[in-house]
């Protein structure tokens, strides 16, 4: 039967639910397999509640928990060496009424999708991090290990090379 203070961190941990669901799919650009893993992520967490030593502390060690798992989950299909055609789907806003401009986003956001997919993996990693998970960057910085330093010079080289094939496809 778990204690309270063991209620109260899982119930923390459940609430950034759908953070740690954005980020399987980020990583793994399939919503079954995110919802899959997103279970196995929880099922980690779960079991390893004792390693929580501060409150405070729930929303970065769950993602790291995450990111563990997104990467052991690549390492199965092995895609950490050779990625794939595919990126992570975009963080969806509200759809146009228009037909044309449905087109116009969808090939968007095929452009999109081509350019993270494109990102070498360090740079990948931080930029679906940040983007899907809204990490901080200390959290980010904790979660990967690095300096704040390197952790915001990778968001910039994958901000820019994706603004690069952005303007490559002819949209600003």
């Amino acid at each position: 039967m778990p204690t309270e203070a063991e209620n109260r961190l899982l119930d923390e941990m459940l609430s950034y639910k759908d953070d740690v669901f954005r980020i399987c799919l980020g990583f793994c650009h399939n919503a079954s397999d995110a919802e899959d893993l997103a279970q196995d992520v929880y099922l980690r967490a779960f079991g390893n509640l004792g390693r929580i030593h501060t409150p405070y502390a729930v929303k970065g060690w769950l993602l790291k928990v995450t990111r563990n798992a997104c990467l052991d989950h690549q390492k199965k299909k092995g895609v950490v060496r050779r990625f794939q055609g595919q990126a992570a789907a975009a963080p969806s806003g509200p759809v146009p009424d228009a037909p044309s401009n449905a087109v116009e986003r969808s090939q968007r956001l095929a452009v999109l999708k081509r350019a993270v997919a494109g990102l070498p993996w360090k740079l990948r990693e931080v930029f679906v991090l940040r983007l899907y998970g809204e990490i901080s960057y200390r959290d980010l910085a904790r979660t990967l290990g690095l300096k704040e330093g390197t952790v915001m010079s990778r968001l910039n080289r994958a901000r820019q090379a994706v603004t690069e094939h952005l303007k490559e496809a002819g949209y600003e």
